[in-house]
């Protein structure tokens, strides 16, 4: 016969297990279908401190794509704060040995284009770290790359990720 605690243990496990896929699953933006047309790869330069506290935790990195553009005449009452139409975001959660990271571009809302000028889309790009139990999250940072898409996806961007110095 199982004893109490390790039947409580068989039955908790799993459902850590499941918690957690969930949260990187949000975390992914699974579910964004491939858009070939504005697809494109980011590279990731870690600093050995950073790939070091990767491994101790094992955090997922999170990059992170925020699609905007500048508003046209007739669209600037769409503007947020910043003076800028949002056009979506999408977020994919990788492990943090990855030398580089596919974003699928389905996070990109086609139908605000026509809101934007010249139809110039424009990305800021982020990476940080998730932590999969109750630690503080962002233990790793990114640097940002901010830029239009099309220079984004002649070249892909570079994050260079490490450990804050607050730290």
């Amino acid at each position: 016969m199982m004893s109490k605690a390790f039947t409580a243990i068989a039955l908790i496990l799993p459902c850590l297990l499941l918690t957690q896929c969930d949260a990187v699953e949000k975390a992914a933006g699974r579910g964004n279908a491939e858009n070939p047309a504005v697809a494109f790869d980011v590279a990731i330069e870690m600093t050995p401190a950073a790939a070091a506290r990767f491994k101790a935790t094992g955090d997922t990195l999170v990059v992170d794509v925020a699609y905007y553009g500048y508003p046209t005449e007739a669209a600037r009452s769409k503007a947020n704060g910043l003076h800028q139409i949002d056009l979506g975001q999408e977020r994919v959660g990788v492990l943090p040995n990855v030398a580089k990271v596919h974003m699928p571009g389905g996070g990109l809302n086609q139908k605000g284009l026509s809101d934007i000028v010249d139809g110039d889309v424009m990305v800021l790009v982020d990476g940080y770290s998730i932590t999969p139990d109750s630690n503080e999250d962002n233990q790793v940072r990114c640097s940002y790359y901010r830029d239009r898409l099309e220079m984004a996806r002649s070249k892909p961007p570079v994050l260079k990720c490490d450990i804050p110095a607050n730290d």
